[in-house]
């Protein structure tokens, strides 16, 4: 595995991303059917025992650097959101995505059901995911992002669903500096401390009674 180079096996998998490929052998026999332009990319052989090594041996952490300067890369370049505050505005959210259960039996969700939970933080500044984590299907979201240390600064707004309701974890995000916006539910237990002066030129947009 020493000739075969980090970034080697970076360009054999977004390969096989690209393509979708789904195993060793599939990966290694399309891409030499493509070795006459391998001296463009600097690859030199590709077996699959040796990716296989490469994906077992080698730590993960080095393409997780590089997704994160991509990342701060395109966000120079990406269009900017048009609201008129300049706070760092985020979405919280997770989406379910079915499994066959007899080809993914560790995915079971519910008794004939199979799935994984993707569960991503978006960044309206730049319309892409800034933080991104797979699990079961069965975990729920809030306790997701509890366990998580989500890059989230202070004075940023992160915008979550009924899902996410746990006080504790979003009094912690307001001892941090971070402002959060959700749908209350029914049986929340509220008391008004204050009130702002109506607009009047826009007028009331939402009153919540008792």
């Amino acid at each position: 595995m020493k000739y075969f180079s980090c970034w080697q096996q970076f360009i054999s998998l977004l390969y096989a991303q690209i393509r979708g490929k789904d195993s060793l052998r599939d990966i290694e026999t399309s891409l030499r059917t493509q070795s006459n332009k391998w001296y463009h990319l600097g690859l030199k052989d590709i077996k699959r025992s040796t990716l296989s090594d490469a994906n077992k041996q080698r730590d993960w952490r080095v393409y997780e650097e590089l997704f994160y300067r991509i990342l701060g890369r395109c966000k120079d370049i990406t269009p900017k959101h048009k609201f008129r505050f300049n706070n760092p505005l985020y979405t919280l959210d997770a989406t379910v995505v079915e499994l066959c259960l007899s080809l993914y039996p560790w995915a079971r969700f519910r008794k004939r059901k199979g799935a994984l939970k993707i569960h991503n933080l978006y960044d309206h500044s730049g319309c892409i995911p800034t933080f991104m984590v797979i699990t079961e299907g069965r975990k729920h979201d809030v306790k997701v992002a509890k366990e998580l240390d989500l890059p989230l600064m202070a004075d940023s707004i992160v915008s979550v669903d009924r899902a996410y309701i746990d006080y504790k974890w979003l009094n912690s995000l307001s001892k941090s500096g971070v402002y959060f916006v959700t749908r209350a539910k029914k049986n929340i237990n509220y008391e008004i401390i204050g009130q702002h002066e109506v607009n009047k030129k826009k007028g009331l947009l939402f009153r919540l009674y008792n």
